[in-house]
């Protein structure tokens, strides 16, 4: 059987991968992820201090692993470093080297490269549709975020006339979605808002049931769900206070 490369040793390889299967333009920029793992901690938190002036970083201090019997254990803490660009293979290369040299410095593993889309910044801090939402929950994980960890979800419900808000606040109060917020002006639309806040986790699945919930619910009396993000009552009131400040 042929040997199969390592990706995320093997750049060329990577390379590779990217063009021929993922019809990679190379003109397009990434998120390329370098991770360093070490089971002491402080030492992660030096070479994390270090570089945060150089890249963006990650350190995930609880990593959970799973075994080919779907056994989970914590795992070692893991240091991300993030460089982002339109990288040629040897630019690549170059950097893994740097971080490889680090590694040696500072006596830690080396495990490779990784690279994902980039998320748009200026999207970042906006409502996401609600189809996309699970797709920013995988980003959220391969940058570091623990499966199943808290995490707040903030629904956006717009409904035709307040009435309507009224009316989908009522139903939504017999779904248990009791920590909602009303917004009795309407948007430059003529629309009426509503957010509902839920302390949920880090799982795709149980997120997308959640929205199916409100969905249904607010569908019944002429709402429709626009937006998801992970935010708390005080994030939405701050970007809230904001808008209208503009």
């Amino acid at each position: 059987m042929d040997h199969e490369p390592d990706l995320n040793f093997d750049i060329d390889a990577l390379f590779a991968h990217l063009t021929n299967n993922l019809n990679h333009d190379a003109d397009k920029e990434l998120d390329w992820h370098f991770s360093l793992r070490c089971n002491d901690l402080s030492k992660l938190e030096q070479v994390a201090d270090e570089l945060e002036t150089k890249f963006l970083v990650h350190l995930q201090e609880n990593v959970e692993e799973v075994d080919d019997e779907s056994n989970v254990s914590l795992g070692d803490p893991i240091l991300t470093i993030i460089e982002r660009g339109a990288f040629a293979a040897d630019d690549v290369k170059r950097i893994a080297s740097q971080i490889q040299q680090i590694a040696n410095d500072h006596g830690l593993i080396y495990e490779g490269v990784n690279c994902y889309e980039p998320i748009d910044e200026d999207e970042m801090y906006g409502w996401i549709e609600p189809e996309d939402a699970g797709w920013r929950l995988r980003h959220m994980t391969d940058c570091g975020l623990e499966g199943n960890a808290d995490l707040p979800w903030a629904f956006l419900i717009e409904a035709p006339t307040f009435h309507a808000v009224e009316s989908m606040s009522t139903a939504l109060d017999r779904e248990g979605f009791d920590d909602r917020e009303e917004y009795d002006e309407p948007n430059e639309e003529g629309r009426f808002g509503l957010c509902i806040f839920f302390q949920g986790r880090n799982n795709e699945l149980e997120l997308c049931e959640c929205a199916n919930r409100i969905s249904k619910t607010v569908e019944s009396h002429g709402g429709t769900l626009v937006g998801i993000q992970f935010y708390t009552r005080e994030d939405v009131e701050d970007i809230f206070s904001e808008e209208d400040e503009m």
